[in-house]
């Protein structure tokens, strides 16, 4: 762990004396007062004189919790932001094989399983934001209106180990609303949050994804991870599995619906993964899991889909919502503004 030191100025009002291109020039430097720094008691500041007070020259230690946070300056708030998209047990992207795999502990560590009406899936952003599918929320084929319990684990690979770690307590749960529950053949607005109570200890078996940022992390035929603790072979994992998916061309999966009579609507904020002959996708369990991409720009994992909807399991075509299209209203939501 590292200390950065800040200098609080206050009440500070002096002449002072440049000489520039031959000329002596006064100026007046007025240092304005600082406000305290938000949430001091969560980011750990500590007045380290011994005035105690906010004055002039005084010193206070912040915590950067390195590698998990880092400091951005131009922020207004000067608050550490958490690292996304870099796991420390990164997965093995030259694997030729398309199969299932057991994940290793570390490999994912954004994964988040959800029990709400059953099984589902997540990925932590930031520290304290769920990613998920409002179709785990609001199923189609179910339309209580009772308030259910939303139940978010994180932190492990095996089934009871991340239930014995114990739940985080959800404060909000937003759905987008475009999202119809009623229209059991229209997925579009399958987005929701979950804001937790408190936030997360990051850790290297709890770390949050990157959001996109540009189209070309949909370009046909770049290979995608998707995870969870879905159906495999008709029966739940007690282990998280993921498999190794590439984008489609929509052409293809339009063009399979077709053949198949589907009346699903897949609009443009949604993309497809896998082919034909792929016996390998997301299936029940599985739903609000994201649809990961390595970026070689930034160097991280790009949370570009969510599990949404499909046609029975490893049978061709998986579809996802498409994150990139939904950055205004996650942003709002999540920086305070909707």
């Amino acid at each position: 762990m590292k200390l950065s030191f800040y200098t609080i100025f206050s009440n500070l009002e002096n002449w002072t004396t440049i000489f520039f291109k031959g000329f002596l020039v006064y100026y007046q430097v007025v240092v304005m007062t600082c406000s305290s720094p938000q949430n001091p008691s969560y980011w750990g500041f500590e007045n380290v004189t011994e005035s105690g007070e906010d004055t002039y020259q005084d010193k206070i230690s912040y915590p950067c919790h390195e590698p998990y946070y880092k400091i951005v300056p131009a922020m207004d708030s000067g608050q550490p932001l958490p690292v996304c998209g870099q796991p420390f047990i990164p997965i093995d992207q030259d694997q030729g094989a398309l199969d299932a795999s057991k994940a290793k502990l570390g490999n994912f560590p954004w994964q988040a399983l959800t029990i709400i009406y059953g099984r589902g899936g997540g990925a932590l952003l930031g520290d304290r934001w769920i990613l998920t599918a409002a179709h785990t929320i609001y199923p189609k084929d179910s339309f209580s209106q009772k308030n259910q319990t939303v139940e978010v684990f994180l932190g492990h690979t095996d089934l009871e180990e991340i239930i014995r770690l114990g739940t985080h307590t959800v404060r909000r749960v937003i759905v987008h609303p475009d999202y119809r529950q009623e229209e059991p053949n229209n997925f579009e607005g399958d987005i929701a949050l979950l804001e937790l109570e408190n936030r997360v200890s990051l850790s290297p078996n709890i770390l949050p994804i990157c959001l996109p940022d540009s189209e070309t992390l949909y370009n046909s035929g770049l290979m995608g991870y998707v995870s969870g603790f879905g159906m495999e072979r008709g029966r739940l994992v007690s282990q998280l599995k993921y498999v190794r998916l590439p984008i489609a061309k929509r052409e293809a999966c339009e063009n399979w619906l077709l053949e198949k009579n589907r009346t699903e609507v897949f609009s443009s904020n949604m993309f497809c993964a896998g082919n034909r002959t792929l016996k390998q996708d997301a299936c029940q369990g599985d739903s609000g899991g994201v649809f990961a991409v390595w970026d070689n720009t930034t160097e991280r994992w790009m949370a570009t889909g969510i599990v949404s909807w499909g046609i029975d399991c490893g049978k061709g075509f998986g579809f996802y919502t498409k994150v990139l299209n939904y950055m205004d209203w996650l942003k709002g939501i999540m920086e305070g503004e909707a």
